[in-house]
């Protein structure tokens, strides 16, 4: 089992009847409620949670401050390749844009850790576009080999890899990983990645697990919200969340 059959499960919910169905009390007893299910957390995504807003913020403040104190964590992108043979049709780096598609060398890229490393931030984030003839796992990997030297941190934002190629790249220093689902809704998802590997909705959706089986310190996930129901992508990104965090709890989850 994996997180696709929880989106499977969720394609039958009559998201839009939960929602009309969510009245202010509602909303006022779930703020006073020390745990959260899911479906709770959609109601709070509701449009009679909209006047509650400020006591949502000052509630999850208060959460925050308890899980982590005054923190700030820094991190600066690092784009190693713009090469893209998807067709995404929100994305600039779509294979049909005649833009100029480069990839930096390894001297480039040592070049680009001694400036960021100087400024002093320790956390990096590299990405490339999703061309495994240009920017394939081996180039990744020289790249982290570089970057270990410099960097506390390296996070990859990348294609999505399978088990093995994940644990091939922390073994070489990575810890981190980004990735986004862009949409949850499998249908709307095939409309928007009408051609490419991207177009693999479950493999983009399983990629999370398959690093965290790898034994990936940290997984960022979210959806690009405007592709769809904005309530609906925050609510599927909240369960995917919970989801990784269960399955792996020694995983940083964002």
């Amino acid at each position: 089992m994996t997180f696709y059959d929880e989106i499977v499960r969720l394609g039958g919910m009559d998201f839009a009847g939960f929602l009309e169905r969510v009245t202010p009390s509602h909303v006022t007893n779930l703020l006073a409620k020390p745990d959260l299910r899911s479906q709770d957390f959609l109601a709070l995504l509701s449009p009679q949670a909209t006047p509650f807003l400020e006591d949502m913020a000052q509630a999850a403040h208060r959460l925050t401050l308890r899980h982590f104190g005054r923190t700030i964590l820094l991190y600066t992108p690092l784009y190693l390749s713009n090469y893209c043979v998807n067709q995404c049709v929100y994305c600039g780096f779509n294979v049909t844009n005649g833009i100029e598609r480069r990839k930096l060398t390894l001297t480039e890229v040592d070049l680009e850790a001694k400036a960021i490393a100087e400024t002093g931030l320790q956390h990096l984030l590299i990405l490339t576009g999703e061309s495994r003839q240009h920017s394939p796992v081996s180039y990744i990997k020289d790249c982290v080999s570089i970057l270990r030297r410099y960097f506390s941190s390296i996070s990859i934002e990348v294609y999505p890899l399978s088990a093995e190629e994940y644990a091939d790249l922390i073994a070489a220093g990575v810890d981190g990983l980004t990735i986004y689902q862009e949409v949850y809704d499998e249908k709307v998802y095939s409309l928007l990645h009408p051609k490419g590997p991207k177009r693999d909705y479950r493999f983009r959706l399983e990629a999370p697990e398959r690093a965290g089986q790898a034994g990936i310190r940290a997984i960022n996930i979210g959806p690009l919200l405007g592709l769809h129901e904005w309530r609906i992508e925050v609510f599927l990104a909240g369960v995917h969340a919970a989801y990784l965090q269960d399955r792996f709890p020694a995983i940083e989850i964002s």
